[in-house]
């Protein structure tokens, strides 16, 4: 995708979705890697757990059918909490590695004005787009440099 981005033939628009659906690919994969992860790391001392209780008559079986759907399923919420975090730290670390840079080298390739660009992205995307929040990033250097002068 970077090499599409220095394309003289894409527009802003292009450069927009292109690189917005680069975010949301990577924090869908880290989502679901830590996801999956951690469903299989879990689930193994729940059931663990739950055998050995059974196994030493501590409850009886329909008591560990109802431990393991209870241990499941607030295990399922903890690790999707878990997940969701795993997604906004990849997406920040890819605005800060990827994104930003790709943005400014568009910016110099095409001498675009960043408020241009921010106004185009705004319409374009949801307001829960990542790559808004990349651009309200490199919003705020240029405020803070503004106000230095």
């Amino acid at each position: 995708m970077i090499e599409d981005l220095e394309n003289p033939e894409i527009t802003e628009e292009e450069m927009i979705l292109q690189l917005n659906e680069q975010l949301l690919s990577i924090g869908a994969s880290s989502a679901e890697q830590s996801f999956g992860l951690a469903v299989w790391l879990g689930t193994l001392p729940i059931l663990a757990i739950v055998a050995i209780l059974l196994a030493f008559k501590v409850i009886n079986i329909i008591l560990a059918f109802f431990l393991v759907i209870f241990f499941f399923l607030v295990f399922v919420a903890a690790t999707s909490i878990l997940a969701s975090k795993a997604r906004q730290n990849a997406i920040q670390r890819a605005i800060q590695e990827k994104t930003i840079p790709q943005i400014k080298r568009y910016q110099e390739s095409r001498a675009v004005d960043f408020e241009h660009l921010h106004s185009k992205a705004r319409e374009i995307l949801p307001t829960e787009a990542p790559l808004l929040e990349a651009l309200s990033w490199l919003k705020k250097p240029s405020e803070s440099d503004e106000t230095d002068e």
